[in-house]
């Protein structure tokens, strides 16, 4: 707003003051060499705000890779729980129904049970 006044002032001055173009001149000189630093820094800004942006889709894209191997973990362990789960289960219906077994053929019958049922 300053400057603006300023340019206005000058302009209008250029008829009583010699130097008043001069001094217009040298202020619009000086206006553009700052215009044009700023549009250098801006530039510099957006160069540094999109290498930036090129790291944080790099992070996130590492990130998503890092969950899906975590998901894919959790499933196998998830499938391995399952079956173990399964098998336990099978073994203490087994046990339930006919005991624990006191001798080697009672074992062997139960373990051959367990066997059918975990085919199944």
């Amino acid at each position: 707003m300053l400057v603006i006044l300023l340019g206005l002032i000058l302009i209008i001055s250029r008829q009583f003051f010699p130097y008043s173009s001069l001094v217009f001149d040298v202020l619009t000189y000086a206006l553009s060499i700052l215009a044009l630093v700023l549009a250098v820094l801006s530039v510099v800004n957006s160069i540094r705000q999109n290498r930036a942006m090129g790291r944080m889709v790099h992070d996130v894209h590492a990130a998503i890779a890092e969950l899906k191997e975590i998901t894919l973990s959790n499933e196998k362990i998830e499938r391995e729980l399952s079956d173990e789960y399964r098998m336990n289960k099978v073994i203490t219906d087994v046990l339930s129904e006919y005991g624990i077994g006191d001798n080697e053929r009672v074992r062997k019958s139960i373990a051959k049970r367990v066997s059918r049922r975990l085919k199944k």
